[in-house]
């Protein structure tokens, strides 16, 4: 499995993360790599669904998400599967400094081309959590 795991410390609440954060029709404006969602089922809480685009190692890829595990300013965790992977994405959320430690963690099990490229696949995730993180803390920050 590919498994990346990132964190950054904020300069705000965790509330205040969160109201960046949770609404998955606005999860574009932020997690690099995802496209504006197709469709949402769901108020952004436990057994919603997503229906969007990400792009990992600049192939445009479908995905669909379902939000598993939501507690407001302390984690929430989807589940998540596409054409070459599936596995999980958790954000992490605890007070420090002031601020908010923000730990982002996605886990994939790749399969057909994505796992013969699982190193590219991974230098990927790295990329796009590092970027996402600087997102969310530019905009939490604001």
């Amino acid at each position: 499995m590919a498994k990346v795991e990132k964190s950054i410390v904020i300069a705000a609440t965790p509330e205040k993360i969160w109201e960046v954060a949770a609404d998955p029709s606005g999860w574009h404006t932020w997690f690099e790599g995802a496209s504006e969602p197709k469709s949402v089922q769901g108020d952004g809480g436990v057994g919603t669904v997503v229906e969007h685009g990400i792009t990992v190692a600049k192939i445009p890829l479908p995905a669909t998400t379902k939000v598993v595990e939501y507690e407001p300013g302390v984690r929430w965790k989807a589940e998540f599967h596409g054409p070459a992977n599936k596995g999980y994405m958790q954000w992490d959320y605890a007070p420090e400094d002031g601020g908010t430690k923000v730990t982002f963690t996605i886990e994939a099990e790749l399969s057909g081309p994505a796992k013969l490229a699982e190193k590219m696949v991974v230098k990927s995730f790295e990329s796009m959590a590092d970027k996402t993180l600087a997102n969310l803390k530019k905009m939490a920050e604001s």
